[in-house]
């Protein structure tokens, strides 16, 4: 899943401002002298934007604007666009994109047998891949590749990409272990506890808790768990705020801080587990706690892990549940059946291990690779071609961890890759170079063969360089000027097409006032869309009331014009869209009155809020406009921040914000890949909702084999989400920008994505109108059958 940072998403192609010609102090930096007359005298030439004259480049070498300094070019860590354009290149997957539609393609694999059920793949590497020392391309490099992201040390923000692995959740939230040997299973955390169950070694078993853990909150624990026990909602206090820790259980009275702060940071035993609960929306379960003697139940929101050392000499234990779902990669495999409910009780931590054989991929030989999913994933092969998917080598990244140096690997000078190109240069925050890789197994089909990425920000310089001739693309991240895009569509390099991806505001929802839903729905409803689309943007984007593109593919744009022609789209409802009064009387409810003041508002009471936005004109201008009419429809003075994106990034992370701007691009054609940001125990979850409704129709439209049940079913959970508001949906965007006419297999997609590979500047431009690729791709055979043959019983 992949967010949009400043040139991506500053609204599509909304956005933009400043001076229309680019400072000579932009032309020195970027070393473009020909660009400081060129940029501001060029007149259109041909009914084109700029010049048409490629001067002193040669034709195997292509300029495009990547927009900012990537994050990471680091296949299975790498969460942001400017990353993940230059790993699609110097990287390859079991499939590729195609051009224009991005079907998948033969990469890596030459051809796949899959399940009747769609759950289990075997796919078969072709023998002369090679990584760009001369080794070869393995099913064990992807294994490892794979496994890693989901490894909980990895701490990558992609690992939810992964989750459809069979075990893949589990494994990477760091609740899947293996026992080191024989253990009795006991009923407290005690040597001498009497044991009802003997777990034999090599045993998977899902971890609950550890004791001894720390009490993070001030609420007193309950002596027995009341009416309402199974539903709490957890509001962690703010001393700045003035705020204090409030436990509140279904249908009862809300429960405060204890005097003396009850047992806050306290570290304690745990004595059981009680019974599940839902807290904050999340799953949970109650335990009973011992404090020297003293007892009680608190949920588990309100308990944290000890800190290392914090009771010396105690030994830790683990209170887990065995675990029996195991991959088998046979399609014939009946389900074991139900035993009930499987036991709990606790092992010593010590005797746990982290053990990925459970997790569902394995390299069956050095060119076949199994695959055994949790569930039927319709769009598992677009995920293949997904740089998350991407093979990686176990020697070359660990030797740097051994150092301690782990993200020196893909340095120029070190990195290691299987795609069509190898990084040459890096000149930090200004100019990335590609040359072609010599041991990529289509390298003599390659018409490009050197690719320079510029990393322009700023939109109206990046417009005048490409004027001026100096690129040849403006960029699958870059955006034009929202305020020259009307004259620019007239032009012959124009392009235009819908882009899955989604541009909104998400909320803080720990940090008040925007922690009351009553206060995110009013922001929401006091914000024109159309205005901002058709005023400030300017782009052709989509008012958005939801998160889901309406034109998003598998079935989910079919489910919305079904809906709409019955008139039962719960997006396009009156509830949904601005109405200023609706607001008002909404933040009226939550306890901020708005009256009338001058020829304006004033919310009274209201506390201070900010909205953050990485530097961008686009989302600069975006929040400004965002600002302005919560001022005007609210009396609400929100402040602007703006923060460089990886500074800005950080301090997300450690929810430093009220109010913050991202966009998400879909990494693949399917409802799932927005609305996986919303679950509860998605490291995207930035915005602290929880919604156990939310969850577990997630899991169940996953689940679901009938493709449009299942679309059904995610539109529920998205309405479910939507209800919530923890994110403010603006808009959907539309992708525009500028190709020169010379460059030929640009076929623009509804994801924004370009393999240079099919790309190739052709010099004989004005002779030849036609638009080939640089070659044509490899289409995979039907795929295999993994199973008994038809009408073959499965034995028992």
């Amino acid at each position: 899943m992949r967010r949009a940072p400043g040139r991506r998403g500053a609204g599509g192609e909304g956005g933009g401002g400043g001076a229309g010609c680019v400072a000579r102090g932009a032309v020195a930096a970027l070393g473009l002298v020909s660009l400081a007359l060129a940029a501001c005298s060029q007149g259109d030439e041909g009914g084109y934007a700029g010049t048409t004259a490629r001067v002193g480049k040669d034709a195997t070498t292509i300029y495009i604007n990547n927009g900012t300094e990537p994050e990471y070019v680091d296949p299975g860590k790498s969460n942001d666009s400017a990353s993940s354009t230059l790993i699609q290149q110097l990287f390859e997957g079991l499939t590729s994109y195609g051009a224009g539609d991005l079907r998948p393609v033969q990469g890596v694999a030459t051809r796949w047998e899959q399940s009747d059920d769609n759950r289990i793949f075997r796919f078969h590497l072709r023998p002369e891949a090679r990584w760009s020392d001369g080794k070869p391309v393995t099913a064990h490099d992807f294994e490892y590749a794979w496994k890693r992201v989901l490894r909980p040390s990895t701490a990558s923000l992609a690992a939810t990409n992964l989750y459809v692995l069979k075990n893949g959740e589990l494994f990477s939230l760091g609740k899947l272990k293996a026992l080191r040997e024989a253990a009795p299973l006991r009923a407290s955390p005690r040597a001498d506890a009497p044991s009802a169950v003997e777990l034999p070694r090599g045993s998977f078993v899902v971890v609950l808790a550890r004791s001894p853990i720390q009490v993070d909150a001030a609420i007193a624990p309950l002596p027995a768990l009341p009416e309402g026990a199974a539903t709490v909602t957890f509001t962690k206090g703010d001393a700045k705020g003035g705020t204090e820790d409030r436990l509140v259980l279904d249908a009862a009275a809300p429960l405060g801080p204890a005097p003396g702060g009850g047992w806050q940071g306290a570290v304690v035993d745990i004595v059981r587990a009680g019974p599940p609960c839902q807290c904050n929306g999340a799953a949970d379960r109650w335990f009973e706690l011992d404090r020297g003697g003293a007892r009680g139940f608190l949920p588990g929101c309100l308990l944290t892990p000890a800190a290392e050392g914090a009771r010396p000499g105690a030994e830790t234990y683990a209170l887990v549940t065995p675990h029996a779902s195991l991959p088998t990669y046979d399609a014939a495999a009946t389900p074991a059946p139900a035993q009930g409910e499987p036991p709990v009780g606790f092992v010593p931590d010590a005797l746990l291990a982290q053990d990925d054989s459970a997790v569902g991929v394995r390299a069956r030989d050095d060119l076949t690779l199994d695959v055994e999913l949790e569930q039927p994933t319709p769009y598992f092969t677009d995920l293949t071609s997904y740089v998350t998917l991407f093979p990686v080598r176990k020697d070359v990244i660990e030797a740097f961890e051994q150092r301690g140096d782990p993200e020196l690997w893909f340095r120029p000078e070190n990195i290691v890759v299987n795609g069509p190109y190898t990084l040459d240069e890096w000149k930090f925050r200004y100019e990335i170079t590609m040359k072609r890789n010599p041991h990529y197994w289509d390298h003599d089909k390659l018409k490009t063969h050197r690719v320079v990425w510029l990393e322009i920000e700023q939109y109206n310089a990046a417009m005048n360089i490409y004027k001026a001739g100096d690129l040849d693309y403006m960029g699958d991240n870059a955006s034009l000027p929202s305020e020259h895009v009307t004259w620019l569509s007239t032009k012959k390099d124009f392009h235009r097409f819908h882009y899955l991806s989604t541009y909104w505001f998400e909320f803080n929802t720990r940090k008040p006032p925007v922690d009351d839903v009553r206060v995110r729905w009013a922001l929401n409803l006091a914000v024109d869309k159309h205005q901002l689309v058709e005023k400030v943007t300017r782009a052709g984007q989509t008012p958005a009331t939801h998160y889901v593109p309406d034109y998003t593919g598998s079935g989910y744009d079919e489910a919305v014009a079904e809906e709409r022609k019955r008139g039962a789209d719960p997006f396009s409802s009156p509830d949904v869209v601005f109405n200023p009064e609706r607001a008002r009387a909404l933040l009226a409810e939550a306890g901020y009155e708005v009256v009338r003041e001058g020829d304006g508002y004033r919310a009274k009471n209201f506390p201070a809020l900010e909205i953050l936005y990485n530097t961008s004109e686009g989302h600069k201008q975006v929040a400004v406009a965002v600002q302005d009419m919560w001022r005007r429809h609210l009396g609400i003075s929100a402040t602007l921040r703006n923060e460089e994106w990886k500074v800005m990034l950080k301090n997300v992370r450690d929810g430093h914000f009220q109010v913050v701007r991202f966009g998400w691009i879909g990494e693949y054609n399917h409802p799932a890949t927005w609305l996986g940001t919303l679950l509860s125990y998605s490291p995207q979850n930035r915005t602290g909702w929880a919604d156990k409704e939310f969850d577990d129709l997630m899991r169940s439209a996953a689940a679901i084999a009938d493709p449009k049940e299942s679309i059904r079913t995610f539109r529920k959970a998205e309405k479910r989400a939507v209800d919530g508001m923890p994110k403010l949906p603006l808009y959907f965007y539309t992708k525009s920008t500028l190709v020169k006419p010379w460059v030929k297999g640009f076929i623009g997609n509804a994801r924004s994505v370009q393999l240079v590979k099919w790309l190739w500047v052709d010099p004989s431009w004005r002779d030849n109108p036609s638009n080939e690729t640089a070659f044509p791709p490899l289409e995979f055979p039907p795929p295999g059958r993994l199973g008994p043959a038809p009408g073959e019983a499965i034995a028992p």
